[in-house]
């Protein structure tokens, strides 16, 4: 079966890649069910259900994709959204108009049910989803050096979200990029359109990531 959906992340993830987006039908008009936009998070049969790198890099964000579902059925768990997909065909098909978005953002209070930037193994259990859509208006990026290349430092991104302060990884490669080329980048923006994710199992605890950023307007 054909899917198509708007691509809002195109992350790292443990050695190759994470995409998600919102589904749409035939019109590129997303589909909305009872608990909001139907997301779509295509995974291949690897490691983590990572998708290998060079599959993906011609995807941006706000690009309109195609895939092939295999039928297969995935295993239950908080990532809902997880669906088996033919190897490489990942097909470009159009552009989602970014002023479609502010219909699709999240609107729970808390983000993923908590306040913290990670959930418990205890907590997960209860959670039936792991992306969201936010915008935001007030954000700062900042520097964390990484202790196993302290060379390279890690970006996060710093912003308010219903009166509740958060300070997330950024896993977004494009937006990594174009922060280290030019750290004033977010200076002359208004707002931003955040992709969050819920990552795998870490020490016990499944961190909250912005996946994905998207230049909002004024």
């Amino acid at each position: 079966m054909t899917i198509r959906f708007v691509c809002l992340a195109n992350s790292i993830k443990e050695g190759g890649r994470c995409l998600a987006g919102i589904e749409l039908n035939n019109n590129n008009e997303p589909i909305i069910g009872k608990n909001g936009p139907k997301w779509i998070r295509p995974i291949c049969n690897t490691q983590h259900g990572k998708i290998y790198t060079h599959w993906v890099t011609h995807i941006k964000l706000l690009d309109i994709v195609e895939i092939e579902s295999t039928g297969i059925p995935v295993k239950p768990s908080y990532q809902s959204e997880n669906i088996f997909f033919k190897d490489e065909q990942l097909n470009v098909v159009g552009r989602f108009n970014r002023n479609g978005l502010n219909k699709l953002v999240d609107n729970r209070y808390y983000i993923f049910g908590n306040w913290g930037k990670a959930l418990s193994t205890d907590e997960i259990v209860f959670l039936d989803h792991s992306l969201v859509l936010l915008r935001v208006n007030e954000f700062q990026v900042t520097e964390k050096i990484n202790p196993d290349d302290p060379g390279k430092k890690k970006i996060r991104l710093q912003f308010s979200y219903n009166e509740t302060k958060y300070d997330f990884p950024v896993t977004d490669p494009v937006f990594s990029q174009l922060y280290t080329n030019n750290p004033a980048i977010l200076n002359v923006i208004g707002s931003l359109y955040l992709c969050v994710s819920i990552g795998i199992n870490f020490n016990g605890w499944y961190y909250k990531l912005v996946a994905g950023i998207i230049p909002g307007p004024p």
